[in-house]
């Protein structure tokens, strides 16, 4: 005859198997929840995740979970399992809130076009605000890449540096890392190595024949910088670039004051001046020290070193910049400066 187990006996493997049916049944419909519900649906701020090269699943659920992005890693890692994409998670830099489904989750981490593998650098941005925004994008910790440049050291391989220029100034690579749209690895990220681009970059998009044009207009190639980096500064409209390089070159040519605000905000790194900023003795106000700064104050773009490469000659002296549409106001005297002033600045 078969075996009839006691009936206590029925009893507890009937407990036992509903149990185990009952967790099965709760930790399906939680999974079925977290693939096609966020975590938080009233958390929708992003947070930035870095994945780096060769990451497990485990090791970005795990981010995940302590960043509190998913309710449990299990969830992403058996989403994952399930649609065989293990082995398709990416290096990036992914932006990813609570809000997000795993499902979702999952397709952007395994989606090239969400990666955010590049960086964009501005035109006429300082080293300090390339600094700020590694920072903001997670990156690099602040002053990192201030100090990478500080330490640079390899001269020899970008000889065209006017090292004896640079090398006084207190962050040495102002005005040649050339500001343009980077490919980078954000899991392996390296200040020196977005430096080497930068300067590369800064090589190659310079005329061929730079250095006979150079000996030609009798100015070295980091006064060039320099005034490209002040016309990054003040000047918005490109068709006004070339006159305001004429009158930046014939000032300093007759001795004049340069009179420009940028170089001491640089200095004082803030957005306005006093009156009583512009009587302090620094190397940067050119309200109180003729010729040039003591060098670049932010990297310019090809347009703003092209436009003091072939500055424009005019009667002018002077400018300002109108604050309603950005266009600059020549004048060619002091009244009419004056004159110019009282209109649009006041």
């Amino acid at each position: 005859m078969p075996y009839t187990p006691p009936k206590k006996n029925r009893k507890i493997w009937i407990i036992v198997i509903a149990s185990i049916l009952v967790i099965l049944f709760i930790r399906h419909r939680n999974y079925t929840n977290a693939v096609n519900n966020g975590f938080d649906p009233q958390d929708t701020k992003k947070q930035i995740v870095l994945v780096k090269s060769g990451d497990s699943a485990k090791n970005v659920a795990n981010t995940l979970e302590e960043k509190g992005i998913i309710r449990n890693s299990r969830h992403l890692r058996s989403y994952l399992d399930d649609n065989d994409l293990e082995t398709k998670i990416l290096a990036g830099r992914f932006e990813l809130s609570p809000s997000m489904p795993i499902k979702q989750i999952a397709n952007t981490i395994t989606d090239a076009k969400q990666a955010k593998n590049f960086v964009t650098i501005p035109e006429g941005y300082t080293i300090k605000q390339i600094d700020s925004r590694l920072t903001e994008m997670q990156l690099a910790k602040s002053g990192e890449f201030i100090a990478a440049t500080k330490k640079f050291s390899d001269w020899s391989t970008y000889q065209f540096l006017p090292k004896s220029n640079m090398q006084g100034n207190l962050l040495p690579l102002e005005g040649f890392l050339f500001p343009d749209t980077y490919k980078i690895d954000p899991g392996n990220f390296s200040p020196n190595h977005l430096i080497e681009l930068m300067l590369t970059n800064f090589k190659k998009k310079l005329p061929a024949d730079i250095d006979t044009q150079l000996a030609q207009k009798n100015i070295t190639l980091f006064d060039l910088t320099t005034t490209a980096s002040m016309l990054e500064k003040e000047v918005r409209h490109d068709t006004d670039m070339p006159i305001v390089a004429g009158i930046i070159w014939k000032r300093i040519q007759s001795d004049w004051f340069l009179n420009i605000d940028a170089t001491l905000l640089y200095d004082l790194n803030r957005q306005n001046l006093t009156k009583k900023d512009l009587e302090q003795d620094s190397p940067y106000n050119t309200y109180t020290r003729k010729g040039m700064p003591p060098g670049p104050i932010g990297n310019p773009g090809i347009k703003t070193i092209m436009a003091s490469l072939n500055p424009v000659k005019t009667s002018h002296w002077f400018y300002i910049t109108d604050p309603k549409n950005g266009q600059a106001i020549f004048a060619d005297t002091n009244d009419q400066q004056n004159r110019n002033r009282a209109k649009y600045l006041q």
